[in-house]
């Protein structure tokens, strides 16, 4: 048999079976979906959310971190349904029922969102995704009218819009950039233990600073082993055990 001809035939095996592999996944990820959906409709909250989390770790979607938010939330648990619900956030900043759940939890939870800088409301208007493709739009037209004008430099609009695109590009590379940098360092935390205590060093034996409330939100600052370094909405800052807390890093 001609080599080539058996790399194809292996070839098309390997595709055939990444494809069926990918297939079963996405079936056997809808089933347990499904099955912690109905979990949580008949109240079985804890159950709810050993399969969300199980879920989340091939990836995680709006409606994924959306329904572990609720199922925490229904559970008693706001400060990790808070966290939920912003992490779901940053995939879809202007979804509806999230921002209004959210708002719900802090009600709930008495506390007030710590306020965050204009360009940090600017940047999150928008997903990663939607600025990587807004970007990659805008670049792909400036290429588009630079080869255009490769082709006809008699055509002096064309100077114009390569310039407005051009322009347009850079911008969007930039915020594209700053989106980058603003969903993974993000520094928020919640706090998931009503009485929890934050030292003021980053051991057990070290004296009482402040105690927490289940779903206050906190400024992460530093990390020292078991203990991480925060700032709470009223500028207190002290160390906290890990396990007290929330992240809403991916």
């Amino acid at each position: 048999m001609n080599i080539s001809y058996q790399k194809t035939i292996n070839y098309t095996w390997i595709l055939i079976i990444f494809f069926l592999s990918e297939i079963i996944t996405l079936h056997g990820d809808s089933l347990t979906f499904k099955k912690a959906n109905e979990f949580f409709d008949n109240g079985k909250y804890p159950e709810a959310i050993q399969a969300y989390n199980d879920l989340s770790s091939n990836g995680v979607s709006v409606n994924l971190l959306f329904n572990l938010g609720n199922a925490h939330f229904k559970a008693g648990e706001i400060g990790k349904a808070m966290s939920s619900y912003q992490r779901a956030l940053k995939l879809s900043p202007r979804h509806p029922d999230v921002i209004a759940n959210l708002r719900f939890a802090h009600k709930q939870a008495q506390t007030e969102p710590i306020p965050i800088t204009f360009r940090q409301k600017l940047i999150r208007k928008l997903s990663i995704q939607e600025w990587t493709v807004i970007t990659s739009l805008s670049g792909s037209l400036f290429l588009i009218l630079i080869g255009i004008f490769q082709l006809n430099p008699s055509h002096s609009k064309n100077i114009i819009w390569i310039k407005v695109f051009g322009v347009a590009t850079c911008i969007l590379l930039l915020f594209s950039g700053m989106s980058v940098i603003d969903y993974f360092d993000d520094k928020q935390a919640f706090a998931t233990q009503d009485g929890a205590i934050v030292h003021t060093g980053p051991v057990e034996q070290s004296p009482e600073l402040f105690k927490v409330t289940d779903g206050m939100e906190l400024i992460v600052l530093g990390r020292s082993g078991e203990f991480i370094n925060v700032q709470s909405n009223i500028g207190s800052a002290g160390w906290i055990h890990t396990n007290s807390v929330a992240f809403t890093l991916p």
